[in-house]
């Protein structure tokens, strides 16, 4: 397993979105249309990760999602389609498409989201990257890879958004992202264990609790790594929990604690909570 090299850790290159998940908790809120898809203010939800990767840099942003999802794709390219579901957001796609490289890719089987950020190695493989995951939202919008950047570029080490749950919010939020954490410097702290994800929604084990989101910064290796756990796994998902704990162990990660909040909106209730919040506020979402 190789270190990164200078070169390599002067980034990220790329954003890596996987949106091929069958997002089954979320078709109460809407039968019609997939997750990424949902409205956040005047925009979906996805266009948001997009948007965060242009904020920090990057013009190489790679989208994974699967045949069913065929219509996240025609949003950003079609036109008819986008006016059909969003009117107000074609001029704000347009300068996206300005700005960046958006390639679109295809997860033939569902096995898990890193399995699905594995199909970008052949693009991404030689650079570092951000990945987000669509339904972890931060806010405010954009700023979150601004803040994760220069903590990656400085340590040479993989950064995961840390983001503070209280006992107000923690029943909007999957019960996913259990970390143990012991502070480093200033907003930095080093991970020690990542908990496996576990059913209903998160439960605070202490007063203040920081949980690790699904948006974070990598080195080209977290590929080699992916496979190390497939190898692994005969059936089932490749999940991002056992990839990340592999990388702690052999090169160790940081936290990096973010200001504002990132919402969960792959489940109803951080959905709507996460619509209680930009309620009113008419410069989120425009």
């Amino acid at each position: 397993m190789r270190e990164m090299n200078s070169q390599e850790n002067d980034g990220p290159h790329y954003l890596i979105i996987p949106a091929a998940g069958l997002g089954t908790r979320m078709r109460t809120v809407n039968a019609d249309l997939p997750k990424e898809l949902l409205p956040v203010g005047s925009k979906p939800a996805i266009q948001y990760s997009v948007e965060e990767g242009l904020s920090a840099g990057i013009e190489n942003i790679i989208i994974v999602i699967s045949k069913e999802k065929e219509i996240i794709r025609q949003y950003f390219e079609d036109r008819e389609v986008r006016e059909r579901l969003y009117p107000r957001t074609h001029r704000s796609v347009e300068e996206i498409r300005s700005k960046c490289s958006l390639t679109f890719l295809y997860q033939k089987e569902l096995r898990g989201e890193s399995d699905a950020i594995s199909c970008a190695k052949d693009i991404a493989g030689n650079h570092a990257a951000a990945i987000i995951y669509p339904d972890n939202l931060y806010m405010p919008a954009p700023g979150a890879l601004n803040i994760l950047k220069p903590v990656f570029n400085t340590y040479k080490k993989d950064v995961i958004a840390l983001n503070e749950v209280s006992g107000n919010m923690s029943h909007t939020i999957s019960n996913a992202g259990k970390v143990d954490i012991t502070h480093f410097k200033d907003h930095i702290s080093c991970i020690q264990k990542f908990h496996q994800k576990s059913e209903s929604h998160f439960t605070l084990r202490f007063e203040r609790e920081f949980r690790a989101c699904g948006v974070y910064i990598t080195a080209p290796h977290v590929f080699e790594y992916i496979e190390k756990i497939r190898a692994t796994v005969h059936e089932g998902e490749i999940t991002d929990t056992p990839v990340r704990s592999l990388i702690l162990k052999e090169k160790g990660m940081l936290g990096c604690k973010l200001p504002g909040i990132v919402h969960d909106i792959g489940n109803p209730g951080g959905y709507e909570f996460c619509l209680e919040k930009i309620k009113g506020k008419a410069t989120f979402g425009n």
